[in-house]
C-alpha cells in the first residue's frame, strides 16, 4: 500500500514539474483574482486528486491517512529541491516565485494529507480515540 502511494505521488509530482516547467507562465500571470483564490483551488485540486486515489486505491478501512501521507510525500521532498533550485528549474517563470510555488507546494500537500485523514474510518476496536 505505501509503495503504491509513494508510486503515484511521485507520478503526480513528475505531472506537476512537468506541467509547471512548460507552462507555468499560464499560471502565474498577473491578474485580479487574488493570491488566496490561488491557494484556495490548489488545496482543492489537492483534495480531489486524494480522494479519487484513495477510492481507486481501495484502502483498507483505517489505513486511508498512512495512503495519503504516502501519495504526499514525494511531493514534500521533490517539491523542496524544485524550489531550491527554482530559477534554473523553471527558466520560464520569473525566479521570484520561488516562494509562491513553494506556498503552493504545501498547500497542495497538506490538502492531500488532511483528506486522508478526514476519510480515516477508525475500526470499533482502535484505541487511538
Amino acid at each position: 500500500m505505501i509503495l503504491r502511494g509513494m508510486g503515484l505521488g511521485f507520478v503526480l509530482w513528475l505531472i506537476n514539474a512537468a506541467l509547471f516547467r512548460f507552462a507555468g507562465q499560464h499560471f502565474f500571470t498577473p491578474s485580479v483574482a487574488p493570491p488566496v483564490l490561488m491557494f484556495a483551488i490548489t488545496a482543492i485540486i489537492g483534495t480531489a486528486i486524494t480522494f479519487v486515489l484513495l477510492k481507486l486505491l481501495r484502502e483498507a478501512h483505517g489505513d486511508e491517512g498512512e495512503a495519503a501521507v504516502a501519495v504526499a510525500f514525494p511531493s514534500l521532498l521533490l517539491n523542496a529541491l524544485l524550489t531550491y533550485d527554482f530559477a534554473t528549474i523553471f527558466p520560464n517563470l520569473d525566479g521570484a516565485l520561488d516562494g509562491v510555488y513553494g506556498a503552493m507546494a504545501m498547500v497542495y500537500s497538506a490538502a492531500m494529507v488532511f483528506t486522508g485523514l478526514f476519510m480515516t474510518r477508525l475500526a470499533d476496536k482502535d484505541l487511538r480515540l
